[in-house]
C-alpha cells in the first residue's frame, strides 16, 4: 500500500514501535522514519490529551505508555500529514493523541466479527473462547470509535461489522493487493498428485481449515488416490497443526523463509476455509504465482468480481476428490487455470486500485475537516501519509 501511495506521487513518512526487517522496506522511499522508543524520555508539556475511563482500561490493559502516544503526536506536529494511517490490534489508544490530523485504522478484519466467525454451534468451547472474545473485542473497539476518522477493511462483510460492532462510521473497502512482480510463476517439475496450503499456523481459521480439510476430506481423496500428497507451509505450527502431518501423505515445512518455490512444486493450491473473514492473501499470491486452486466458496470472501474469478469450488468430500483428481489428471488444465488465475488478479487486485480507493475515502474526511475548520489551510489534495 505504502510503495503504491508513492508511485502515485504521495509523500510517506513511516512510524514504529521496532526496526523493521530490510525486506519490508526495499522499494519504499521514505520522507520520515522514526521509532518510537520503548522508554520515551521528555515529551513537549502541550501535547496533552484526556482518556475515557473505558480507553484507559484499553491502554493500560496493551502496555501502550501515555508517554509514547504524546511522542507519536510530537511527530505527526512535525512531519504534518494529511492523514495518519495505523493497523494493528494494540494501536486504538494511540490515536487519541493523533486528533490533528485524519486519523484511519486500517483494520482489515473486524476483530469482534473474525471472533463470531470462529464460533462453532456444538463445541461450547469456541463460545467460551471466542463468544468471551468477540464481546472483549467489540468494547474495544467502540472505546476509541470516536477518535478515528475513517477505518479500512477488506471486504463489504467487514465494513457491515465495522459500522455496527464496532461504531465507526466512515468505512472504506480498500481489498488487498499482491506484488505481482514477487509472486510470478516458476517455470519447475511439478510433484504429482500433490497439493499445498500456507499461511500462519497459529491463527485460528487457518487451524480450523486444516483440521476440517485433514480429518474430513483429505481421507476421501486419499482412498481414491493413495498416492496423494499433502504439504502444509507455515510460520509458528501449533501443536494441533503439527499433529496432522507425518501421516496419511500429509507433510509439514515450517518457517520457511520463502514459500514461492516449494508452492510452485505443488500441482495444486487449496485453500479449505471454513471460518474467518477478509480477503485470504494467500489466494491473491497463488494466483500470482498462476497457480490452480480449489477452495470452499467462504475462501472467496471479499474479491473483487469474484464471480470471473477462474477458482474451482468445492464442498463436500466428494466434490473436494473429483475436483483434485480431474486437475491432477489434467495438467494443460491445471496450467490454463494457473494462467487465467494471474490475469484475474492482475486485472482485479492490484495495490495501485488498493490505493485509489484508499485515496478517495481520505480526501473525503480532508474535504469534511476542511468544511468544519474553514480557517485552515486547504488539504483538499491530499499528498502526505504517515
Amino acid at each position: 500500500m505504502m510503495q503504491a501511495l508513492g508511485a502515485l506521487g504521495h509523500e510517506i513518512g513511516l512510524v514504529t514501535l521496532q526496526e523493521s526487517p530490510a525486506p519490508a522496506l526495499d522499494g519504499l522511499t521514505l520522507s520520515l522514519r522514526r521509532i518510537l522508543p520503548a522508554a520515551p524520555g521528555r515529551t513537549a508539556p502541550d501535547k496533552k490529551f484526556t482518556l475515557t475511563k473505558m480507553q484507559e482500561r484499553f491502554r493500560s490493559y496493551f502496555g501502550v505508555p501515555t508517554e509514547r502516544i504524546r511522542a507519536l503526536a510530537e511527530v505527526i506536529d512535525e512531519f504534518q500529514p494529511d492523514a495518519f494511517v495505523a493497523g494493528g490490534l494494540d494501536i486504538l489508544p494511540y490515536f487519541v493523541g493523533t486528533r490533528a490530523t485524519v486519523s484511519v485504522w486500517y483494520a482489515a478484519d473486524e476483530l469482534a466479527w473474525h471472533h463470531l466467525s470462529l464460533l462453532k454451534l456444538r463445541d461450547r468451547s469456541s463460545w467460551s473462547e471466542h463468544g468471551k472474545e468477540s464481546i472483549v473485542k467489540a468494547l474495544y473497539e467502540r472505546a476509541f470509535s470516536g477518535a478515528i476518522d475513517r477505518a479500512w477493511v477488506v471486504s463489504p462483510v467487514e465494513a457491515r461489522a465495522m459500522r455496527w460492532i464496532a461504531g465507526v462510521p466512515q468505512v472504506d473497502v480498500v481489498p488487498n493487493g499482491v506484488d505481482a512482480r514477487l509472486y510470478q510463476p516458476i517455470q519447475t517439475q511439478e510433484i504429482e498428485h500433490s497439493a499445498v496450503f500456507w499461511g500462519r499456523l497459529d491463527f485460528g481459521p487457518n487451524v480450523q481449515a486444516l483440521e476440517w480439510f485433514c480429518g474430513s476430506i483429505w481421507p476421501a481423496v486419499r482412498k481414491a488416490h493413495p498416492e496423494a500428497r499433502f504439504t502444509i507451509i507455515g510460520f509458528q505450527p501449533i501443536e494441533r497443526v503439527r499433529q496432522l502431518a507425518g501421516r496419511d501423505g500429509i507433510e509439514l515445512l515450517p518457517d520457511l523463509p520463502d514459500l514461492r518455490a516449494e508452492v510452485s512444486r505443488r500441482a495444486v493450491v487449496v485453500l479449505p476455509f471454513v471460518s474467518g473473514g477478509g480477503i485470504k492473501n494467500k489466494l491473491l499470491e497463488a494466483a500470482g504465482l498462476g497457480k490452480a486452486i480449489v477452495c470452499t466458496p467462504r475462501t472467496c470472501s471479499g474479491l473483487r468480481d469474484a464471480k470471473t474469478a477462474p477458482l474451482r469450488l468445492a464442498t463436500s468430500a466428494d466434490s473436494w476428490t473429483s475436483t483434485l483428481g480431474e486437475l491432477w489428471g489434467d495438467a494443460n488444465r491445471r496450467r490454463q487455470l494457473g494462467t487465467d488465475a494471474r490475469a484475474w488478479v492482475l486485472a482485479h487486485h492490484t495495490w495501485t486500485a488498493t490505493a485509489q480507493d484508499a485515496l478517495a475515502g481520505l480526501r473525503a474526511s480532508l474535504r469534511d475537516r476542511q468544511r468544519t475548520r474553514p480557517a485552515s489551510a486547504s488539504m483538499a489534495d491530499a499528498s502526505r501519509t504517515s
